[in-house]
């Protein structure tokens, strides 16, 4: 258990620091932000967790969910970008996105769902 926690460590650091303190992960785009959340997840640091959270939203997520969260997560994750676009209908497309690719930054999508009705909710929720 000692050597897990360990080797949990020094990934964290490599991750937070990378080679140089100019190259420290910060909560700047939904993918470093996601990498952050499943940081906190995986060292069980549910204050830091919350810290993720816009004002008003830190407490969206229980501590029993954050537990929860904590039994599914494994070493590896996939993260993908959405885009969420909502008309006046109040009907909702969501938009999946390859990650940015090359300097110039562009993202090029790879699907585009409606959003069903019965979760409409989920979307709307806090706003």
């Amino acid at each position: 258990m000692k050597r897990l926690t360990t080797a949990y460590i020094v990934i964290f650091l490599f991750t937070l620091f990378g080679c140089s303190s100019e190259k420290i992960v910060r909560p700047n785009t939904p993918m470093n932000a996601a990498h952050l959340m499943k940081l906190r997840i995986d060292f069980q640091d549910y204050s830091d967790f919350q810290s993720l959270f816009g004002e008003g939203y830190e407490h969206v997520v229980s501590m029993e969910d954050f537990q929860r969260f904590g039994e599914i997560t494994t070493a590896g994750a996939g993260y993908q970008t959405y885009e969420l676009l909502t008309f006046e209908n109040g009907e909702m497309l969501l938009v999946a996105f390859l990650p940015s690719s090359g300097e110039e930054g562009q993202y090029k999508i790879v699907n585009v769902q409606i959003v069903p009705e019965e979760m409409n909710p989920f979307f709307k929720k806090g706003f």
